[in-house]
């Protein structure tokens, strides 16, 4: 081959190369980069959650209360948080890097890899009580609505998947406030032995849950607590209303809740009324059960427990009568309010739209940020033969 030759095909290469860049920053600019900047825009730019942001990267701080035992020294503290119960509270923060991808849909990914990179956990640590209380109560009064917004997981959380969880929903929420996760050891076991541990340590673990809620209304003093409990973790705030109630000052007529919210409860039907119902008019606000009839998961409960749980429900109208055995209130009340995902719950095992459902967000959303149940949510009211109302979540018109 001649020199000109040679040089003739290194020129061509090179062109080539140069048209590949060329093609690859073309893509980016008219179709990779629109995608990007609107993730970036919908993750970041328009975000309401201020008063948890780190910096400009999209960082923030989250709190924790844990009565996890801590096993050895060794490893990462998430990862040294086992399946032990113990009564000792421990109080921490934990920061996360979000990826502007994060969205719904995402959270029930099988694989934990793909999880691990859309919510990267960049520390996390324990504080001592005094320092948690300080720190949680200077983001309260910088919050606008002076508000905290309380998490409860359910029945197989590990302490690292519920840290990301609640990252996951403080960010699809995206409510300008504060986020603290009460972490009990639900994961302990997925066989019907397991299930039955985890629900001894579920009612046990009402008693911290109850320390930790008299702790933030004595000390951090929101002007709005809100409580957010999901499946089994509803039966640790069950018995944590039942323990507060029995204390003469929060068994007043002055509620310290503004409003409490159970997702899917996977709690008993009788016990809910037995020994909820009289504590949660004493200590709430407002209450919002959501509840739905396609919830597998709570079938395999019902079949396990040989009794029907709270968050099962059923559009016929032979079963609207029971539904309205969840409250014995005046039904011009707005304290307790049942509402029906049925018609929205698109969801895998039917039992997680509380992390997967956008209309389950835009609710919750609505019932927050509203002193007064607002007219624009998507529900309808049915009313049950002895005039309770029964709501229905719908996807709108």
């Amino acid at each position: 081959m001649t020199h000109f030759k040679r040089r003739l095909l290194i020129g061509f290469g090179v062109c080539l190369v140069v048209l590949a860049g060329l093609g690859v920053w073309f893509y980016q600019v008219y179709f990779a980069s629109t995608v990007s900047a609107l993730q970036r825009a919908e993750a970041f730019l328009f975000r309401r959650m201020q008063v948890a942001q780190l910096n400009q990267q999209g960082e923030y701080r989250f709190f924790f209360v844990t009565n996890r035992r801590a096993e050895g020294d060794e490893g990462s503290l998430e990862e040294r948080f086992g399946t032990e119960r113990e009564e000792a509270l421990k109080f921490g923060f934990f920061d996360v890097k979000i990826e502007p991808s994060l969205g719904l849909g995402m959270i029930i990914n099988p694989t934990e890899w793909f999880q691990n990179e859309e919510i990267k956990l960049k520390a996390v640590q324990t504080l001592d009580q005094s320092a948690f209380v300080a720190q949680v109560q200077q983001l309260v009064q910088e919050s606008p609505y002076r508000a905290l917004l309380m998490v409860v997981h359910g029945f197989r959380e590990a302490f690292p998947s519920a840290l990301r969880k609640t990252t996951f929903l403080g960010h699809v929420l995206d409510i300008n406030t504060p986020v603290l996760l009460f972490d009990w050891p639900g994961n302990q076991g997925s066989s019907p032995a397991g299930y039955r541990r985890a629900q001894r340590v579920a009612k046990a673990s009402g008693a911290e849950l109850a320390r930790t809620l008299e702790l933030i209304i004595r000390e951090i003093q929101p002007e709005r607590l809100w409580l957010i409990a999901n499946s089994m973790g509803a039966q640790v705030a069950v018995d944590a209303f039942r323990l507060l109630y029995e204390q003469a000052d929060l068994a007043d007529a002055e509620t310290e809740i503004a409003d409490v919210m159970l997702t899917a409860p996977d709690v008993d039907f009788e016990e809910f009324d037995a020994h909820f119902q009289q504590a949660l008019k004493a200590l709430a606000r407002k209450t919002t059960i959501y509840v739905s009839s396609n919830d597998r998961a709570l079938v395999a409960s019902r079949l396990l427990n040989r009794g029907r749980r709270r968050g099962e429900s059923t559009l016929s109208p032979s079963e609207l009568e029971a539904a309205a055995r969840v409250v014995d209130h005046d039904p011009d009340s707005e304290e307790v309010t049942v509402v029906d995902v049925t018609p929205v719950n698109r969801t895998r095992n039917f039992h997680n739209f509380s992390l997967e459902t956008p209309e389950f967000f835009d609710d919750v959303f609505l019932r927050l940020t509203n002193t007064e149940t607002p007219r624009s949510r998507l529900i309808y009211a049915v009313q049950a033969p002895n005039g309770t109302i029964y709501w229905i979540l719908t996807r709108g018109r």
